[in-house]
């Protein structure tokens, strides 16, 4: 049974959640577009590196032009092609960025399970299924946000995937659980990430346990 004080905490994190979740998560995805880009030339050597190369540079230049349709083509043309490419998987994570700006649900979905399926890299796995989990808690699926999350473990994305697992919490009610999420997305995150000041302001909130 919550006291009167630490309950007033949780209404304002949700409060806040409730409003700024959704901007927050944008403000994810455009980090996750720039990590996407640079890591992605480091696998130009492979056999065919020069024609996912091209592929690749097609699908680029349609999110460019935010043309979610072409996008989605040139990313699944991709992935057709060439499907253990490390291209073919950021080329999907450009796509479900470019769908999900332009509201098309199913299209995001689509390419972040692609990415969680057939990724080679488990990075860029862990990543979609972070991205995915964000979208279901905004449409309040809790349970099946929280299971993806725990197929996560890569350290690249452990801060954000606790980050998440402590608003889901806190949304929930469960206020212990996410302070035990809280603490872990400020032990796993870098001592100049953001996220381990957003983490402990977060903590912070909902007070001592009691």
């Amino acid at each position: 049974m919550y006291d009167l004080e630490e309950q007033e905490k949780i209404d304002a994190m949700k409060a806040w959640w409730t409003r700024y979740g959704k901007l927050a998560w944008m403000v994810v995805l455009v980090a996750v577009g720039v990590y996407a880009g640079w890591k992605g030339w480091r696998h130009h050597l492979d056999v065919r590196a020069g024609e996912a190369a091209v592929m690749f540079e097609a699908v680029s230049d349609a999110a460019q032009q935010s043309d979610p349709a072409r996008t989605l083509q040139a990313a699944q043309h991709l992935q057709d092609a060439q499907p253990d490419s490390g291209l073919a998987a950021r080329a999907a994570l450009i796509s479900a960025t470019v769908s999900h700006a332009h509201s098309d649900k199913a299209s995001t979905m689509t390419e972040l399970d692609w990415v969680a399926n057939h990724a080679s890299e488990p990075a860029l796995a862990d990543l979609a299924r972070l991205r995915k989990a964000g979208l279901l808690a905004d449409d309040k699926k809790y349970g099946e946000a929280l299971a993806l999350l725990e197929a996560n473990h890569q350290d690249d994305f452990m801060a954000m995937t606790a980050d998440l697992k402590g608003d889901i919490y806190l949304v929930q009610g469960r206020s212990t659980d996410a302070r035990m999420a809280y603490k872990t997305a400020m032990e796993k995150a870098t001592p100049n990430d953001a996220l381990r000041q957003i983490a402990q302001i977060k903590l912070d909130a909902l007070g001592v346990s009691p």
